[in-house]
């Protein structure tokens, strides 16, 4: 499989994201909202390079969670041991391709969130009861009837428990194959320390009772066949599939956290993997570290927007306002920013030819906003949540929080948006905040009294056409492209009169 662009497959998000939600015990870098305004799922799509399911699951938690520093300092060996010997990635590739055969979304709800039952523990009665009678019918023919019925008791529950553990099959068959995958994937990664010697004989025994329980016995011939069947009544008989489930998911339960190991490392070393072909066929590079807590980009690119003009910023001293017409590549900059610094956090590289960040940097966004009929709030008033979410945050952070704001309560009349826009904005200068925003309203420039940097994208109408240039620049867009987007749109000439004539008694008005 060629790993070198992004592969096209089918990704299932919501199952890829059930491995982060159950990571409650590691640290958020982004959240929700950030994570759609910025959408990075599209992103992680875009990067993704991994081979497994296991794999998609970790690189999508590492995207949203902080490694634990055994996980960070796993995937850096790793990282350096194919870099070196970048010939053994073929091997790997085909370990893991195998493994992929029986890898499943849901094991890591298996074995985190524990989302199985054992069977009743009467069962051991019920097998008891039958061996004591088969023992005793020998002597005491008498017994011969309760043993009869012993038997269509036991084999009714042997086939209703059936169901059970068939619910759990492809968990069962994942864990025997994650098994086998450590084995053969550690030993070309050169990691033989990762699990102790008492782990892995912990996760042989639970693989081996795994893969009797994920056996579907399918045979070819009349002989197979009764074989098959005799095996079937003494086992039902004595309801041994129950008691061995019953013993495994015990075994799971105890052990949980060496399947959860085996696991990490399986989708390190898929993450591992995709990351090096990532950094060797894409144009970037690896952050540095702001000990100023300033914030640098150096012709940053946005990578999911092709032949992407890249632009550069550096936030300092003051915080940065953008200007510009629609279309000029406001938002899209804002959404470069937040991915790149992301990146930088999480797989320690970024769309850029150079990035400086501080080394503990917090993020939030307010990009896109929607009404919603279903919890009644209107548009404004998710743009007043979100605002009053970033006020808590800068309120109690102790670290440095770059804010990314896209036309700051655009869902209320222009005098109202103008005023709370601009007192939301100082009161964000007293804070550690390294804020970035964009809007059309050039009265929130001017109440802030020269308190923010200013910069804008520029362009230009010609041949009844909008040109853009996409690239930021040093002050002020005085100009509106509104009137310009109407003509080359092609609509009806006596609109674009009258709105020329409106907007001229509205500017004279003021």
């Amino acid at each position: 499989m060629n790993r070198i662009k992004p592969l096209e497959k089918f990704r299932n998000i919501q199952l890829i994201n059930q491995y982060s939600k159950f990571s409650e015990d590691l640290q958020d870098i982004v959240d929700e909202r950030t994570w759609n305004d910025l959408e990075l799922d599209s992103v992680f799509s875009y990067i993704d390079r991994t081979l497994t399911k296991t794999g998609e699951q970790y690189l999508y938690r590492l995207l949203q969670k902080e490694q634990s520093i055994p996980q960070n300092e796993l995937m850096k060996r790793i990282i350096s041991h194919y870099s070196k010997n970048s010939d053994q990635l073929s091997k790997s590739a085909q370990i893991l391709e195998k493994y992929e055969r029986n890898s499943t979304y849901g094991l890591p709800s298996f074995f985190i969130a524990g989302n199985f039952k054992s069977v009743a523990s009467w069962i051991k009665l019920l097998s008891l009861t039958f061996i004591c009678l088969m023992v005793g019918s020998f002597f005491l023919a008498p017994l011969l009837l309760p043993l009869i019925i012993s038997f269509l008791i036991n084999t009714y529950v042997h086939y209703y428990l059936k169901t059970r553990v068939n619910t759990y099959h492809y968990e069962f068959k994942n864990i025997k194959a994650l098994y086998d995958c450590y084995l053969k994937l550690h030993k070309v990664e050169n990691q033989d320390t990762y699990l102790s010697t008492k782990e892995i004989t912990s996760l042989r025994t639970i693989s081996k009772k795994c893969f009797y329980l994920s056996l579907n016995i399918e045979y070819a011939d009349e002989f197979s066949a009764f074989i098959y069947y005799l095996i079937e009544i003494i086992k039902a008989a004595v309801l041994y599939d129950g008691l061995q489930f019953n013993k495994t998911i015990k075994l799971l339960k105890e052990h949980a956290h060496v399947i959860q190991k085996t696991f990490d490392y399986i989708g390190i070393s898929d993450t591992a993997q995709s990351l090096y072909y990532l950094k060797g066929h894409t144009k970037g590079t690896e952050p540095t570290v702001s000990t100023n807590r300033f914030i640098q980009v150096q012709n940053a690119r946005h990578p999911l927007i092709q032949n992407c003009i890249p632009n550069s910023l550096r936030i300092e001293g003051q915080n940065i306002i953008i200007t510009g017409g629609n279309m000029s590549g406001k938002t899209t900059f804002l959404k470069t920013i937040g991915i790149n610094v992301i990146l930088s956090q999480t797989i320690n590289y970024a769309f850029c030819e150079y990035i400086k960040i501080p080394k503990q940097l917090k993020i939030s966004t307010s990009i896109t906003s929607a009404d919603s009929l279903l919890h009644s709030k209107s548009y404004f008033m998710d743009e007043l949540e979100r605002a009053k979410t970033i006020i808590s945050a800068v309120h109690k952070d102790e670290t440095v929080r770059l804010i990314l704001m896209d036309e700051l309560f655009r869902g209320t009349n222009s005098i109202d948006r103008i005023s709370i826009s601009a007192a939301f904005l100082l009161f964000l200068n007293e804070y550690d905040c390294k804020v970035v925003v964009t809007t059309h309203d050039l009265d929130t420039i001017h109440l802030l009294h020269g308190e923010y940097d200013t910069y804008y994208f520029d362009n230009t109408f010609r041949n009844n056409r909008l040109h853009f240039n996409y690239q930021l620049q040093k002050g002020i867009q005085y100009k509106t492209n509104v009137i310009d987007l109407l003509k080359s749109f092609h609509y009806p000439l006596e609109i674009i009169q009258q709105a020329e004539l409106f907007r001229k008694k509205l500017t004279d008005g003021q």
